[in-house]
C-alpha cells in the first residue's frame, strides 16, 4: 500500500499542471488571468503527505470533496471543475480531462457513478477571490479490490498579457487525483493486446495496436520495445519510456513505420518497469496495398489542410500589415 501511495503521489504530483497553448508574457508583468487549487483532504484520508485525494472508504461510506478555487490574477476568471474517470491516452498516460470517459468491462461502479448530484460546476472568481466547490460521493455497496481512480480537473481559459508582442490564448488545467481503496488485496496488472491495424498519425503511417488493462490497478513507470518484422524489409525498433496505464482501461498505443509496405507484419511487444511487471505479446498482421493507399491519402489530405490553414493565416498577416501602411501612410498625407 505505502508503495501503491508513493507511486501515485509522483503520477499526480507530475500531472497536477497541464498548460495548453503557449504563454506570451512579458518578463517581470503579473499574469491577467492566473488561479490555483487546494484539495482540502477528509477525515478518510490514507495518506495526509500528499495533495491528492487518496481515501479508504467502507461500503456505501459517504465522502465530501472539498476544493478552494482561488483567483491568483488581476481580473475576473470562470472555472469549470469536473470530476471524472481515469483513463489511458493513446500516448500511453493517465488522463483526467474527458467528462465522457468510462472503464472498460470493470466489475464494480466508476467513480462518475458515485457522484450525487452534479459532476460539472462552473465556479466564477473575482480577482483575488477564493471559493469551496463540494462534490460528494457515495462508495459502492460491497467491498472492492484494487482502486477506483479518477480526478477533479479545474480548466479555465486565461489571455496573454497586453504588452506582449504575441497575442496567443491560453487554456490552463489542473488535475486532483480522487483514488478510492477499500480492500487490501494484492492485484496485478493484465495487460492485454487484443488486435492491430494500419493506422496514420501526425502525417505519418504506421500500426495501433489495441491494448487493454483488464485489472484495477494502474501501472506507471513503464517501459516498452518493440520489433516488428516484415519479409524483406528491415526490422523497425522502437522504445519508449515513462508510459502510465489506468485501472480497467482500453486504448490505442501507436508506433509508426518508416516505409508501410503491403504483407505481413509480425509484431513483438514487451511492456515491462522496475517494480517487476513485465509482458511480451505476439501480434502478426496483413496490411493491404489498398488500406496503404487509403493512409496516405488521408495523410495527404491533413498535410494540405494544415498547409491551406498556414497559407491563409499569412494571407490575413500580409492583409493586416497592407491596411495598416495604407492608413499609416494615409495619415501623414492628411497632415
Amino acid at each position: 500500500m505505502k508503495k501503491l501511495a508513493v507511486i501515485l503521489s509522483l503520477v499526480f504530483g507530475l500531472s497536477t499542471v497541464l498548460i495548453f497553448g503557449r504563454t506570451a508574457q512579458a518578463d517581470g508583468d503579473e499574469p491577467k488571468k492566473s488561479y490555483s487549487v487546494q484539495a482540502i483532504l477528509p477525515d478518510n484520508q490514507l495518506n495526509k503527505d500528499v495533495s491528492y485525494y487518496d481515501l479508504k472508504v467502507e461500503p456505501n461510506q459517504k465522502t465530501t470533496l472539498n476544493l478552494l478555487v482561488s483567483n491568483t490574477g488581476q481580473q475576473s476568471i470562470n472555472v469549470d471543475v469536473e470530476l471524472n474517470n481515469a483513463y489511458t491516452t493513446n500516448s500511453a498516460t493517465i488522463g483526467y480531462d474527458k467528462y465522457s470517459a468510462t472503464t472498460y468491462k470493470s466489475e464494480k461502479p466508476q467513480l462518475s457513478s458515485l457522484v450525487e448530484g452534479k459532476r460539472k460546476q462552473k465556479v466564477k472568481l473575482k480577482a483575488g477571490e477564493t471559493k469551496q466547490v463540494s462534490f460528494k460521493i457515495k462508495a459502492p455497496e460491497k467491498e472492492f479490490k484494487g482502486i477506483i481512480l479518477g480526478g477533479l480537473t479545474t480548466t479555465a481559459g486565461v489571455s496573454s498579457n497586453e504588452k506582449s508582442k504575441v497575442n496567443v490564448a491560453n487554456q490552463i488545467r489542473y488535475v486532483k487525483g480522487v483514488v478510492l481503496h477499500s480492500k487490501e488485496d494484492e492485484v496485478k496488472p493484465n495487460l492485454n493486446l487484443k488486435s492491430a491495424a494500419p493506422n496514420a498519425f501526425d502525417d505519418s503511417v504506421g500500426i495501433a495496436y489495441n491494448l487493454t488493462n483488464e485489472a484495477p490497478i494502474n501501472i506507471n513507470d513503464l517501459k516498452v520495445k518493440a520489433k516488428i518484422s516484415h519479409k524483406g524489409l528491415k526490422d523497425t525498433n522502437y522504445k519508449a519510456e515513462n508510459l502510465q496505464i489506468a485501472p480497467d482501461s482500453n486504448f490505442q498505443y501507436y508506433i509508426p513505420i518508416k516505409h508501410l509496405k503491403p504483407g505481413i507484419y509480425t509484431t513483438e511487444l514487451t511492456f515491462y518497469n522496475e517494480t517487476g511487471f513485465s509482458k511480451t505479446m505476439i501480434n502478426k498482421l496483413k496490411v493491404t496495398q489498398g488500406k496503404i493507399q487509403a493512409l496516405d491519402e488521408s495523410t495527404q489530405e491533413t498535410t494540405s489542410n494544415k498547409t491551406l490553414i498556414f497559407v491563409i493565416l499569412g494571407l490575413i498577416g500580409i492583409l493586416f500589415i497592407g491596411l495598416w501602411v495604407f492608413f499609416y501612410v494615409s495619415g501623414k498625407r492628411l497632415k
